[in-house]
Parts: structure tokens; sequence; C-alpha cells
């Protein structure tokens, strides 16, 4: 071997082992690239505190920030709180990062986070007065005049009903009351489904029996109409649910002392 090709062979293994250590503003790399951002290692040895700055990744394709011995694939060292931002559109504040199946992360309003919402009724309060008998069941029930205005997530929501002055004797019949995004009309479940075994099916109910209570038999009596369904609501927006009330012999009123109407956020 001639003095030429010594010096190429030597060259080119200086500058391959060069390839595998990259160094950026340090000439003491300990990586496949390592940027020293503060320039303050030690130009032999490893660098200690100084290593709070640095960005690296090993040979095993490990990344660290703040560490040059990441364990993980990312590994972020900071002696701050803060030192990770994830900003895809779903962030507010008090959201959780979470992943679906596939290990897809985003921020969600878990749960336990969450307030639970009261429904809104009507001010100044109303007096309904129906008379006559069942008018259409489903088909064909009246606004009570409540709502709720829920985020998207599971709720499990909670309705009570005081009717009042039904006629006197026998049972009118069940009555029901439903959830519907619409105020008028059949009920529809657009944005939000029921999730017990009737789907969306499901209503909340009370035996209307003007002879119920029998302490004055001679006087219209009271019944109450009540229940809980867990809904799911869709999308990505507030969803507004109404309380339709379906129709029989009854006075309502929307400020009797016995009514609710309250969602509570379920995981």
């Amino acid at each position: 071997m001639n003095i030429q090709n010594a010096y190429l062979t030597l060259l080119f293994i200086g500058l391959n082992s060069f390839a595998q250590q990259t160094g950026i503003n340090t000439k003491n790399p300990q990586g496949i690239l390592h940027v020293d951002s503060a320039i303050n290692n030690p130009t032999l040895g490893l660098p200690t505190v100084e290593q709070t700055d640095d960005f690296i990744i090993t040979n095993s394709g490990n990344v660290g920030i703040g560490t040059i011995t990441p364990n993980t694939k990312l590994h972020i060292k900071s002696t701050t709180s803060g030192a990770l931002r994830i900003q895809d559109g779903t962030q507010a504040a008090n959201r959780l990062f979470v992943s679906d199946i596939n290990g897809t992360g985003t921020w969600i309003t878990p749960a336990v986070t969450k307030d639970a919402k009261m429904g809104t009724f009507p001010s100044p309060a109303q007096t309904i007065i129906l008379t006559g008998t069942n008018n259409g069941g489903s088909t064909n029930p009246i606004y009570s005049g409540l709502y709720l205005d829920l985020e998207p997530g599971r709720w499990l929501v909670n309705a009570g009903i005081t009717l009042e002055n039904l006629p006197t004797g026998a049972i009118q019949g069940w009555g029901h009351a439903w959830l519907s995004t619409n105020n008028s009309g059949a009920p529809a479940q657009n944005g939000f489904s029921h999730l017990g075994p009737a789907g969306n099916n499901t209503s909340f109910a009370g035996v209307l029996q003007g002879a119920f209570l029998t302490y004055t038999p001679a006087t219209p009596k009271t019944a109450f109409i009540s229940g809980t369904s867990i809904i799911q609501v869709n999308g990505t927006s507030t969803l507004r649910i109404f309380l339709m009330l379906e129709r029989f012999s009854y006075t309502y009123r929307t400020n009797a002392s016995q009514n609710y109407f309250y969602a509570v956020p379920v995981n």
C-alpha cells in the first residue's frame, strides 16, 4: 500500500467515525446527534448539570431533551413545570390528555372535573292547564319549559315533574316525559342517545291517578312523573335538550316545589 492509499484509508475511517457521532456546539458528542444549545459542555468526559439544555438522539434511537441518557423513545427532563406543551386545538383548562385504542392522543374534559348541570326553568314561572284525555302520546307532547345545556360526554339526567288537579276517580293512564332536541312535535334525539336497554325509546314515567291520594277523596289529586337516564352527548359543541310532557288532564306549574331537572357527568 502506497502512502496516498494509506492517507485515504485514514481519512475514510475518520469521516466514518465523525458521521457516527455528530455534535452541534460540542466537540464531545454522546450520541448520533448531540446539540449543546448553551455551548457549556466539557470537552472531555460527560456533562452533568450542563446537560439540562441539551438535545440528543442516542445510538438506540431514543430522544432526550434535558438529559443525555434517555431511557424511553422520548425522555424530557426539566427542573421546572410546564416542560411539555401539546396544542392540537382541543386543549383547554383542566383537561386531560388521553389516548384511543391506537395510541392517538387528544385532550378531554374528564367527568370528575365537570360540574353538575342544573336545568333552566322559565322565569317568570308558567302554568299549563290541560283538560281531556291522552292526546297522541309521544307524537304530540307539550314543552315543559325546562331544558339542559350539556357538553359532549356521558350524563346522568334526572327529572321529576309534579302534575296537579288530576280528575278524581279512575286512573288516567301511564304518563310519560321525554328528553328531546325539539321543543315541539314528536321527541327527537339529534346529537345524543340514551344508553339504557330501551335506547331512544327511553322515557320518564308515572301513574296518573286522580284517586291515588285518599286523604281528601273528593278533591282533585296530584301525581308525579320521575326518572333517570344515562345519555351520551355527541359532537364537539354544547347541546340543548328539552323536557317534553305527555298530554293528559292536569295542571302543570313550572315552579312546583317538588320539580327538579339536572344532569350529573359520569365516566
